[in-house]
């Protein structure tokens, strides 16, 4: 079984690597504007980072949001059961020492003091949400726009799960298609 090491040596679950010169042009502390799933995405995203102490909300805090928000773009993402097991499992490794204690105590509270936080979001997050809400608003739409940019974290980890994010991205492209005529 392939090792779920990132390939650039640092934990592919935690925060995308700034440089300390760079990070204040890339860093966006207003949360892009959004409706719809992409809003309840980014919630969730944001508050996924917030519990895991990371300084800011990255593409792969938005993949884990984005497939417990929507089944579908599971079967999008990782087609095969072996494929899905793994994605899920890579992204759970984190979530399942603090997920418990955070749902009992989530809440107004909550989300006020997430505001607070002063959180930033990465260049590549920041971006995958604003191309995908211009392109529609879908959670294919994101799923693709994370697929589709090689170096990102949500990239990272889908080939740490054994998937290819360019098949991601023409499974999204194929799915839309499908959608609009039929």
């Amino acid at each position: 079984m392939p090792s779920f090491r990132s390939t650039r040596g640092g934990d592919p679950l935690r925060s995308e690597p700034l440089r300390a010169a760079a990070r204040p042009a890339f860093a966006h502390r207003e949360e892009p504007a959004l409706a719809g799933a992409l809003d309840v995405v980014a919630a969730r995203a944001r508050r996924r980072a917030l519990r895991a102490g990371d300084p800011e909300v990255d593409t792969g805090h938005l993949l884990h949001a984005l497939l417990e928000t929507d089944d579908s773009a599971l079967g999008v993402a990782a087609p095969l059961p072996m494929q899905a097991t793994r994605l899920m499992g890579y992204l759970v490794q984190r979530s399942i020492g603090f997920g418990r204690l955070w749902r009992f105590g989530e809440g107004v509270a909550d989300r006020e003091r997430e505001r607070s936080a002063g959180l930033a979001w990465s260049a590549s997050a920041n971006g995958a949400l604003a191309r995908a809400s211009r392109a529609g608003g879908t959670v294919l739409e994101l799923l693709r726009e994370l697929a589709t940019v090689a170096d990102s974290r949500a990239s990272e980890i889908l080939r740490g799960a054994g998937i290819d994010p360019s098949a991601v991205v023409q499974r999204c492209r194929t799915q839309a298609a499908d959608r609009l005529s039929g």
